[in-house]
């Protein structure tokens, strides 16, 4: 085991995590470079989360416990990089189990000043759920399409220094569920800093297996989204992770939808009009299909529906918030 570069506090917000901490916990106290600090913060959780931590706290000394009533992961985040003494704040997810060599190959590019931040990716963890694949499978698409660097990254597997995050403040606390918090930070940090993005550094992800409720988590994306669009307006043209497409399957599933329900077919150009909506949807939901296919044949095909069923559900949350935040001028109760 080399000697760690650069002190380290690895943070975790947990919500309601009993079935998971534990995997988290042994990964960590397991790194090949062991982190200075652990610092978990229970989010509020009603279940036996808290005696659990109480237990790992018992276990290492480097492991602290921090409460808080519940007020989201970005309020979480909070409350443990400004309690931490460390020079490099580390982030992932109470459902996460890291690779051993994961902080190892996280920190590496800390030894360049030029950045300010890297992150790494996923790996799934339950792979017995087809939906689960498709879920994983998909990020790992857009994630080979990412250069050296990136200018938006999910807290799940994302490391800052801390000198940075005192910068730009942090999380911005009134995202009150997991969904923009961590792009409007990395947007903010990418325009200070650089962002590399290490894919030797990985975490195992528990990926939703239900379809409506993904369905409904992805509907809040859509609406979160807008708010972070609203505060970063060069953005909604795409970033290194979404891609410069994605915002025409939503406006196709949006046009589609309204020529469908509002407007009679003897319309002139209503034909086109529709034929085109339902083009850029298809375009949008085969978009990973080739890099999917051989990896995962039945996946792909899972996944080319669930994409186009999940294009109208972000429609839904991007109109909703695009009420909410371009007309009402609302988001502290986001």
């Amino acid at each position: 085991m080399g000697s760690q570069p650069f002190r380290a506090a690895v943070i975790a917000a947990v919500y309601n995590e009993e079935k998971h901490l534990a995997g988290l916990l042994e990964a960590l106290l397991t790194q090949t470079h062991p982190p200075h600090e652990i610092i978990l913060i229970d989010d509020g959780s009603t279940d036996s989360t808290p005696a659990l931590l109480q237990s790992f706290a018992a276990r290492d000394a480097r492991v602290r416990i921090l409460t808080q009533k519940n007020k989201g992961p970005a309020a979480a985040r909070n409350l443990g990089w400004r309690e931490s003494s460390s020079e490099i704040c580390v982030f992932t997810d109470g459902d996460c189990v890291p690779e051993s060599d994961w902080l190892e190959k996280l920190l590496t590019p800390f030894a360049d000043e030029r950045f300010g931040a890297a992150g790494g990716t996923y790996r799934t963890l339950n792979g017995s759920s087809l939906l689960a694949r498709f879920i994983g499978l998909e990020i790992a698409w857009r994630h080979s399409r990412a250069g050296n660097t990136v200018d938006a990254h999910g807290a799940y597997n994302l490391a800052v220094r801390r000198s940075v995050l005192s910068e730009t403040g942090g999380f911005r606390e009134f995202y009150k569920k997991p969904s923009g918090e961590d792009w409007d930070l990395t947007y903010r940090i990418s325009e200070r800093t650089r962002i590399a993005f290490v894919r030797e550094a990985v975490v195992g992800h528990y990926h939703p297996e239900q379809f409506w409720a993904y369905m409904k988590n992805q509907c809040r994306r859509g609406f979160d989204r807008m708010l972070v669009y609203r505060d970063h307006p060069r953005k909604k043209t795409g970033d290194t992770y979404t891609g410069s497409f994605a915002k025409y399957q939503v406006l196709g599933a949006g046009a589609l939808l309204f020529s469908l329900l509002f407007l009679p077919s003897f319309i002139p150009g209503v034909t086109l009009l529709r034929a085109l909506s339902l083009a850029a949807v298809l375009a949008g939901s085969f978009a990973a299909f080739p890099f999917i296919l051989p990896r995962d044949p039945a996946a792909a095909c899972l996944g080319a529906g669930v994409s186009f069923v999940r294009s109208f559900f972000w429609f839904a949350g991007a109109a909703a918030g695009t009420l909410r935040f371009y007309f009402r001028h609302q988001d502290e109760d986001a």
